[in-house]
């Protein structure tokens, strides 16, 4: 691996500066839905207070769980993120870019979901049991609608380059694309497991579902992991629908991008605070239903109008 490989990997826009960003971007989702409830919520530093602290606490391994499948999927969760990171475009490029990349990053962005199906199913604790059922069920619903919102942009583009996909996106407006992408923001709000799509580790419910036998560094991994998803989710989100103007300045770029995830996060936090959980059948029957059909109908209007 070369120095400037090694760099792109683990800082930017890798690694730490996914972990950084997403850290952030869950502060402000916290304190956003902080004041929607007339409270004051968390000083900035609160999510890396809490982040910090787990790596301080015992890590405990049930005496019952599969201990390989349950300490490994923390660590997958986390390094397939950290790929991810470096093909999610930031300021209208990114770091690695090669013929289809987009079906590389569709797998990237899903393993973290398969990752806590594992951890769940193999902790042993009967609430991470129905947790792990209910993630896997919810995977199978919305990955189909957020494929098909993906796939109307590469006919259209006629290609699975996600910088081809970009600047087709960028060539026909946000108007044409709007429907697709707001199949993919539903989507992800699924795969962030916030509400209503929080079915699986409803605490509520079953104690924390997939999380509950979790403690210590372990949690931690995967606690940062989801905020590394909260930042890399909604950059795909935008450099995709909405890559607007391309500067050449990349620093304003940059910063561009950065508002424009900021917006998505407040999208994503009126969601949660507007919304009660659904239950699975319900989960279900909206994502085949209503978001399937948001994304076929981006596919058709994408497809007759170039």
């Amino acid at each position: 691996m070369g120095p400037e490989i090694f760099f792109k990997v683990l800082v930017f826009p890798g690694f730490f500066f996914a972990a950084v960003m997403g850290l952030l971007y869950l502060w402000l989702h916290r304190k956003l839905l902080a004041r929607f409830q007339w409270r004051v919520g968390p000083p900035v530093y609160q999510t890396f207070a809490d982040f910090v602290k787990l790596f301080f606490k015992e890590t405990i391994i049930p005496a019952g769980c599969n201990k390989l499948a349950f300490v490994s999927a923390p660590l997958l969760a986390l390094a397939s993120l950290i790929a991810a990171s470096v093909l999610i475009p930031i300021g209208g490029r990114g770091a690695l870019e090669f013929t289809a990349d987009l079906i590389v990053l569709l797998y990237l962005l899903t393993l973290p979901a398969v990752a806590l199906l594992i951890g769940g199913a193999s902790s042993g604790n009967p609430f991470g049991g129905v947790g792990a059922g209910r993630k896997a069920t919810l995977l199978l619903s919305y990955e189909l609608g957020l494929v098909v919102s993906l796939l109307s942009l590469a006919f259209g583009a006629g290609s699975l380059r996600i910088g081809d996909l970009m600047r087709f996106s960028e060539r026909v407006g946000p108007l044409l694309c709007l429907p697709g992408a707001i199949a993919f923001l539903l989507c992800m709000q699924a795969k962030l497991g916030l509400l209503p799509f929080d079915i699986p580790e409803a605490k509520t419910e079953i104690m924390a579902g997939v999380y509950t036998e979790y403690s210590g560094v372990l949690l931690g991994l995967l606690k940062l992991s989801k905020a590394m998803l909260l930042f890399l989710l909604p950059s795909f989100l935008v450099s995709l629908f909405f890559p607007g103007p391309v500067t050449g300045v990349y620093l304003f770029d940059t910063l561009l991008h950065l508002a424009k995830v900021a917006v998505i996060v407040l999208v994503v936090s009126i969601i949660v605070a507007v919304n009660p959980r659904l239950r699975i059948d319900q989960a279900l029957r909206f994502f085949w239903v209503y978001v399937l059909g948001l994304s076929a109908l981006s596919f058709i209007l994408i497809r007759f109008a170039v």
